[in-house]
């Protein structure tokens, strides 16, 4: 690290710090027992770790059902959010279309919507449908939830890609679907990429629209069944703290796995934009 470069890491070091601490007091106290998180300091290590505490907080909570519908769940999201935001980001960035942009910037409109403001609709919608208490339901309410953002995003992306390739696959008789599968979507990984990411960890800890659509216990999502179960075993610390980890160690796995592709495609779509 250069000389110049220290002030700056320095600077960004408290911010980190006040980041990191309460995940290091989570994790540390997870494996203590509860005498340990009562007597001992936040950030003390424990006298032995204790992997039981994972083990039955994933017994008693449930927590391999939980899983198995985030899991479900985000499939889902991911999947069909693809399906809707690159054709329709191709379709405003590079074709034609009369009102195209009246049409992009009226759905950017519900970036400006909180989902708070929909939810009344929305469950009647839902209600209408026969898709309360599904995962279906709470997939395509996430979706949609989230289509305004991925189309952005998209959009922004191909816009950078030049015309000129687009026009010599036309004259090599390409159609629009076989330009944007055998053409676009190559080039256009580092944002679907960012797009998976995002789509994968405000899907996994959602936790308004799962409690507005999903009742029963069966049908609930992880962050939902974490709130549940604290609220069961209040005081059974250990257990709440193992579980706490157990719901936000699968995103934090994935974001480790993709930050720097995740981060070349926000920048990315951002520059091209």
């Amino acid at each position: 690290m250069k000389r110049r470069e220290w002030p700056v890491a320095l600077g960004l070091a408290v911010p980190l710090l006040f980041v990191l601490a309460p995940f290091l007091w989570l994790v540390l106290s997870s494996f203590k027992s509860e005498m340990e998180i009562a007597m001992s300091g936040p950030f003390a290590l424990p006298d032995a770790l204790l992997y039981q505490n994972y083990a039955d907080a994933w017994n008693i909570g449930g927590f391999g059902k939980l899983v198995i519908n985030s899991a479900a769940n985000v499939v889902m999201v991911v999947l069909l959010t693809l399906l809707v935001c690159a054709p329709a980001g191709y379709a405003f960035a590079k074709m034609r279309v009369p009102g195209g942009d009246f049409v992009f910037y009226l759905i950017l409109l519900g970036l400006t919507v909180p989902v708070q403001a929909i939810v009344v609709p929305l469950y009647k919608v839902l209600a209408g449908l026969g898709l309360l208490n599904t995962l279906a339901g709470i997939s395509l309410a996430q979706v949609g939830n989230g289509i305004p953002f991925g189309i952005f995003l998209m959009r922004s992306f191909f816009r950078g890609i030049p015309n000129e390739l687009i026009e010599a696959a036309k004259i090599d008789g390409a159609t629009h679907f076989a330009i944007l599968t055998r053409i676009l979507l190559p080039v256009a990984r580092p944002a679907i990429l960012a797009l998976v990411v995002i789509s994968a960890l405000s899907t996994w800890n959602d936790f308004f629209l799962p409690l507005v659509v999903l009742i029963s216990p069966e049908s609930q999502t992880l962050p939902l069944g974490l709130v549940r179960f604290a609220s069961t075993y209040s005081t059974e610390h250990r257990l709440v703290f193992a579980g706490t980890v157990i719901s936000f160690l699968p995103v934090v796995l994935l974001y480790i796995l993709t930050q720097r592709r995740f981060a070349e495609g926000l920048t990315q779509g951002a520059l091209k934009g």
